[in-house]
């Protein structure tokens, strides 16, 4: 699945002379990212979790003892109450509200507390104190959540010959981020190498790439990386991993061209790419690892399984795949080698889960040909069209449509551009001359002359597709008249909006066509999957018929729904193993078993930091964005810790100051109590100011909650002069 990059204005340059005479470098750079940085900006070795969170809750506990021994406020009880024995059929929830009106602040002071205990999904520190839940029946131990570490058996039982260990980093439970490290003795494969988009939680993110702490802690056995296909999520980390792993990169033509491409935006030095051509079943020998290519049918050109002939026995990897029967290029899966490799014996195959949710075939490229001709003839002023920049095939089919219909064709979003310019230059796409103008040349030709290519169909608040919606594009603004068409599926997590912008669309007169109106407008397909439905995936599996089976490349229950269709297919459930991140299968030819889990999380991009991004950043992101912020900056004597001006409130993202005088007085008298309480004290010294920005923060926090039933993020400022 490839979700589309956020576009930028497009190059007003003649995209007819870009694509004759492509000039590198055009893209702006990216800085490289530090090397030898792990996950959160943490080095390559292990980081101590286990004392920063106990660290973390001695410090909870001093707080929590600090607002105990505190003096009473008015109307506030000094301490909580023994429980007394309550009558049978007492009411106790009545008792328990009554309980929590009368406690003042203290109620949004424990709420913030346990606020604060709770951990976040978005602490995402890898660790092998976290082991995720998975009690599926192929979770390898019969349903049975397993522990933290996993153990091997008594010593006399265990074989000290290597064992072929896969180690998913990235790609399972989640839609992106595809990465599988498989080890043999001392020697490492890297398959695939993606990145994610950040979801609404992630605010500020602008990627999200896999964890590879354990890798760097082996980069010495790290010996090749593999591509399947070029799809952002299996080569969008690119230029992040590969300074970390000087390696060669073995890969299809375009697949290894879409990753140079990729690494343009980065400084760093251009790796040797080894170009393997899967319709000649050609082998290369990497240490133990014999690695050939097989072509695969998917949404982008010279898409391939990996198969890795290892010690223990052949394992494949099949990328994204979809069994398309007629694809435009008229280039086929390649079922005939994977049923020789299937009749030498397969001991794992590892297959794509992200449409096993679906039932039936997942259908071909011809399907929508004749839709987009049928709404091209419906169309009566210009017609923009969206889709994935890389998804080639849709893109050729679009081109010879705009030229059949003596239209011209304009390109606008940089992805669409520069993907484009990439496959024209490389022999993948095929342009008519003078078929292409420029965005802002538009104009100069009627509406029923002109069709548009755009990037934006996820709704991505920068893509081009947006920035007409809402009439910040420079060249191209949506009228009434336009016919827009989004030849592309929805991605889990960008439904809202792809309706808002279908909204804004049609706001300004535009008639929408989407797989959603194929029934309400009677149009056929607008888009067809680029993944296995269910009975593909049977047929794959009767076809290899493999020893075990791993699904992989979905959300959790794609995984289960594929596993399920392997056991009906022959696969015995023991053999089936629904992994997590960082979980290990470790091989043998003829025994898996899962093995101690390694490091994965999510390391996070956001500008040119890579990884300094935290879940406790991320928290205070959320908290701002959701309630705002309350700042008190005051100024103190040195000599006396007494206010030497009246304290300062800031209030952002939480009231309108001008509006609230009463609430920022009340504000303002309960900071300079808090002072001259600890000023009258004696010894001001024998409070640090850390403890009394603590208890001033949940006094200030009582005090907003009582009034407004809201927690902004509270920051006091002292200054000592």
């Amino acid at each position: 699945m490839e979700p589309n990059k956020p576009n930028q204005p497009t190059d007003s340059n003649d995209p007819q002379k870009r694509l004759e005479n492509p000039v590198a470098g055009n893209a702006p750079r990216r800085p490289q990212p530090p090397q030898g940085v792990g996950p959160q900006g943490a080095p390559a070795a292990a980081r101590p979790v286990a004392p920063a969170l106990r660290q973390a809750a001695a410090q909870q506990q001093q707080r929590q003892a600090a607002a105990q021994m505190r003096p009473p406020r008015p109307g506030q009880p000094s301490a909580p109450k023994p429980a007394q024995p309550q009558p049978k059929g007492a009411p106790v929830a009545g008792a328990a509200m009554k309980a929590t009106k009368s406690s003042g602040g203290g109620g949004s002071r424990r709420r913030r507390q346990a606020q604060s205990q709770v951990p976040s999904h978005t602490d995402l520190v890898p660790s092998l104190d976290t082991m995720p839940v998975n009690k599926s029946v192929f979770n390898g131990a019969g349903g049975t959540q397993q522990s933290k570490r996993q153990s091997r058996g008594p010593a006399n039982q265990v074989s000290n010959a290597p064992r072929l260990k896969i180690m998913p980093l990235g790609g399972l439970g989640e839609i992106g981020k595809n990465m599988t490290a498989v080890e043999y003795a001392n020697e490492i494969i890297i398959m695939d190498m993606g990145f994610a988009f950040p979801d609404n939680n992630q605010p500020g993110v602008d990627y999200i790439l896999p964890d590879v702490t354990y890798l760097e802690r082996n980069r010495h056995k790290v010996k090749a990386i593999v591509i399947t296909h070029g799809h952002m999520d299996h080569i969008g980390g690119s230029g992040y991993m590969i300074p970390k792993f000087p390696v060669p990169i073995y890969g299809s033509r375009l697949s290894l061209g879409m990753v140079a491409k990729q690494i343009e935006e980065f400084k760093i030095q251009t790796p040797r790419y080894v170009v393997m051509d899967p319709d000649k079943h050609e082998k290369q020998q990497v240490g133990s690892f014999g690695l050939e290519l097989v072509r695969v049918t998917h949404t982008i050109a010279d898409a391939t399984a990996i198969v890795l002939h290892t010690p223990v026995g052949l394992v494949i990897n099949t990328g994204d795949w979809r069994l398309d029967p007629t694809p435009l290029d008229g280039k086929l899966m390649d079922l005939d080698r994977l049923k020789q490799l299937g009749d030498q014996g397969v001991l794992l195959l590892m297959s794509d889960s992200t449409s096993c949710d679906k039932v039936g075939r997942g259908g071909s490229e011809k399907l929508v040909e004749p839709t987009i001709h049928d709404l091209f003839g419906r169309a009566s002023g210009r017609i923009i069209i969206s889709t994935f920049s890389s998804s080639i095939t849709r893109v050729q089919l679009i081109i010879e449509a705009a030229a059949q219909s003596g239209r011209k064709l304009a390109l606008v979003g940089r992805s669409m551009l520069g993907t484009i310019e990439l496959c024209v230059k490389m022999g993948y796409l095929s342009i008519p001359q003078g078929l292409l103008i420029r965005a802002q040349d538009t104009g100069s030709y009627s509406d029923d002359q002109v069709v548009i290519l755009c990037t934006g169909s996820q709704g991505e608040e920068n893509s081009a597709l947006s920035r007409m919606s809402t009439g910040d594009h420079q060249s191209v603004k949506i009228k009434t008249g336009d016919t827009v068409i989004f030849s592309s599926s929805v991605i889990p997590g960008n439904e809202v909006p792809i309706v808002t912008l279908i909204d804004n669309l049609m706001r300004e007169g535009a008639n929408v066509f989407a797989r959603s109106t194929e029934a309400l407008r009677g149009h056929g397909p607008v888009h067809v999957g680029g993944h296995a439905s269910r009975d593909d995936v049977a047929d794959l599996v009767n076809l290899v018929r493999p020893k075990f089976f791993m699904p992989i490349h979905g959300e959790f229950h794609h995984l289960v729904y594929n596993a399920e269709v392997a056991a009906e297919n022959g696969v015995p459930k023991d053999n089936i193993f629904v992994m997590d991140n960082g979980d290990v299968l470790e091989l043998t030819s003829t025994t898996a078993q899962r093995g101690p889990r390694i490091p994965a999380g999510m390391v996070m991009v956001d500008g040119a930091g890579v990884g300094d991004v935290e879940g406790v950043v991320l928290r205070d992101r959320i908290a701002l964005g959701g309630e705002g912020v309350f700042m008190i900056v005051a100024t103190v004597s040195r000599k006396t810790g007494r206010l030497v001006t009246s304290p300062d409130i800031i209030s952002r993202g939480f009231i309108y100051m001008k509006e609230h005088d009463e609430l920022i007085n009340l504000a303002r008298t309960e900071v300079r109590k808090a002072f001259e309480k600890r000023a009258a004290g004696g010894n001001p010294s024998r409070e640090d100011w850390a403890k009394f920005k603590l208890r001033l923060r949940d006094d200030i926090g009582d005090l907003l909650y009582d009034k407004t039933k809201r927690n902004p993020m509270i920051l006091p400022v002292i200054n000592e002069i």
